[in-house]
């Protein structure tokens, strides 16, 4: 399935990099990203490619934080309807539910939760894309926008009491929680903010009334027409793989309630095959663990469901032209 999401932040990395001199053509580099998609006033791209730009950005410009960087101080208007009715909602919980409402009408990836908002001021957030994606760069932009706007909105340095991350993060720690006043964890079970409940009430400068109603039946009238996707066939075997590396087609299909024969169709229809999807989560935790944590090869062969070190480094080799010492070394520079 061929997941889209609103381009305008992608739109807006470009610029960036344009104006650090970088080329269109080294922005796209193998990439298979159309930068074209990200021309216009309501830029759309599949998610993939947008969370892959943003990872790429951060190899161009070697800057671990540029997703972190990127959110701070964006022109919220950018981001249109959404955006200005989060803007003229009332206060900042009523604009975080709005952005969990509405977030589907230009995104059919993003998951937004609120339902433990009022009670414990816990909003959290998952992308509906296969694990094989790697999205930490983009995590982490949308994470520090949240609280970055509700700070410009409220005129007030917001310092929610615990910011959780799913990615793995074992450098520059320090700037995202001197950003965000409060301990910042990586490699929980949720993207997560805990906000003050009485931060919730705090009223936002640019509220009004009018335009407000106004914004929220224009949302409404746009997300009645919305056709939301199913979930895709992929990330159903995404979760097959993860709760056991080692499994196979035959086993994934059972445990699907289908023959192995209709779930390679359902595959081929997505663009895909199982070794396609089975080898695209390898690679993206095998980056992840090597990059962001103290994990050694064997535990690594281990997670991944490899027989041994030598054949999980032989793969790694296949996927990324690097041994695994020469990754982590690299990122680790």
């Amino acid at each position: 399935m061929t997941t889209h999401h609103s381009g305008i932040w992608g739109q807006t990395l470009v610029e960036e990099l344009h104006k650090r001199g970088i080329k269109p053509a080294s922005i796209a580099g193998n990439t298979g990203i159309d930068l074209r998609a990200l021309t216009g006033d309501e830029p759309r791209i599949s998610f993939d490619h947008l969370a892959g730009l943003f990872e790429r950005a951060a190899e161009l410009t070697g800057d671990d934080l540029i997703g972190f960087q990127h959110a701070q101080n964006r022109d919220y208007r950018r981001g249109g309807l959404i955006a200005y009715t989060g803007t003229a909602s009332p206060t900042v919980r009523s604009l975080l539910q709005n952005l969990s409402r509405y977030q589907r009408i230009t995104s059919d990836t993003i998951e937004i939760n609120v339902s433990r908002l009022d009670a414990e001021g816990i909003l959290e957030w998952h992308f509906e894309a296969p694990r094989g994606i790697v999205r930490r760069q983009y995590l982490e932009f949308g994470g520090t926008g949240i609280i970055d706007i509700i700070r410009r909105l409220t005129n007030r340095r917001i310092a929610p009491r615990r910011v959780q991350f799913r990615h793995f993060r074992s450098t520059n720690i320090q700037p995202i929680e001197r950003f965000f006043g409060c301990t910042v964890e990586f490699g929980s079970d949720e993207n997560q903010i805990v906000f003050k409940l009485e931060d919730l009430d705090l009223p936002l400068r640019s509220a009004d009334g009018q335009l407000y109603r106004i914004l929220r039946k224009f949302c409404e009238d746009a997300l009645a027409e919305n056709n939301r996707l199913k979930p895709s066939i992929i990330l159903s075997v995404e979760k097959c793989i993860a709760a056991d590396p080692t499994t196979i087609q035959a086993k994934v299909a059972h445990d699907l309630g289908m023959s192995t024969r209709t779930l390679a169709r359902r595959l081929a229809e997505a663009g895909t095959t199982f070794f396609g999807v089975f080898e695209a989560y390898r690679e993206a935790m095998a980056k992840s663990m090597i990059a962001d944590t103290d994990m050694s090869f064997t535990e690594f062969a281990f997670v991944l469901g490899y027989s041994d070190p030598s054949t999980f480094s032989t793969a790694f080799k296949r996927w990324t032209g690097r041994t695994p010492t020469q990754y982590r070394k690299q990122a680790g520079d």
